[in-house]
């Protein structure tokens, strides 16, 4: 879409959307000049510019979808790898009711934008046919991206409780070393105790034999 904003300057006269340098061509006097200026569309309106004819290829492209999907259920042409069926072309196909009617209509070019651009480039149509074949069967990918996710957060799961038996295997290899280290400590405090008896028996024998000498 274009729009017109008012320049600040002489200088700032260029045509966005072309590089069109229009300072040559306007008197300096002239203090009100106008840029020309590019705005992005939305969805919203470009699906107002569609007409019954861009609407009808929708519909004719989502039954060739349901074709393409029955006979591939059919013929048991299912892809284990990606868990979904496929095509005689090995393209993915997907059920009917999974597609967004409107993110495909509003790829659908115009019958002037359509031919133009295929005057432009030879392969757009082939370009084309795999952009709409890509929105129509998004909700596997989006589902594949589920399952990943879900993949990576289980595994993360898995390394963290690994990592807590880890810990706690740790903890009581710890218990066990400091238990083994207490029960030594107890045995070698019980061999003093009982070394100090027997010296001090030994002392008390030979206080009583001096004394007996003595007498």
């Amino acid at each position: 879409m274009m729009t017109i904003r008012e320049a600040s300057s002489i200088n700032d006269t260029v045509q966005e959307n072309e590089g069109f340098n229009w300072s040559k061509y306007i008197p300096n006097e002239d203090k009100r000049v106008f840029v020309a200026e590019v705005k992005e569309r939305t969805k919203e309106e470009i699906l107002k510019e569609k007409t019954y004819r861009e609407r009808w290829i929708v519909d004719y492209i989502i039954e060739e979808m349901e074709k393409e999907f029955e006979e591939a259920r059919n013929y048991r042409r299912w892809d284990k790898k990606r868990e979904c069926y496929i095509n005689s072309k090995g393209e993915l196909v997907i059920h009917p009711s999974k597609v967004v009617y409107n993110d495909v209509l509003v790829l659908i070019p115009l019958f002037g934008e359509y031919y133009s651009n295929v005057e432009k480039d030879k392969s757009y149509f082939k370009s084309l046919d795999k952009i709409i074949r890509d929105v129509m069967t998004v909700s596997l990918r989006q589902r594949d991206e589920e399952k990943m996710k879900k993949s990576v957060e289980d595994l993360v799961d898995k390394l963290k409780k690994k990592v807590e038996r880890g810990r706690d295997e740790e903890k009581v290899e710890v218990m066990k070393k400091q238990e083994e280290v207490e029960e030594e400590q107890q045995e070698k405090d019980g061999e003093k105790l009982v070394g100090g008896a027997d010296v001090g028996e030994v002392v008390g024998d030979e206080q009583q034999e001096n004394e007996a000498d003595q007498k």
